[in-house]
């Protein structure tokens, strides 16, 4: 809206804190998934389920 009731809107207002708070909220999350994935320890994880690497004894 433009002209001088524009700083009036209640609606316009309403809108505008909705859509800044929705991206400000969707920002967290995003930056909570990637500390998560930056942070994990993976490798702990994959020698956890590693099968052990001593090779079998033959049969006698």
């Amino acid at each position: 809206m433009t002209g001088r009731g524009c700083d009036r809107d209640p609606v316009a207002a309403a809108l505008r804190s909705v859509w800044t708070v929705g991206h400000l909220v969707v920002l967290g999350l995003l930056a909570i998934v990637a500390d998560h994935q930056l942070t994990g320890d993976p490798l702990s994880r994959l020698t956890a389920s590693a099968p052990d690497t001593e090779a079998p004894e033959p049969p006698a």
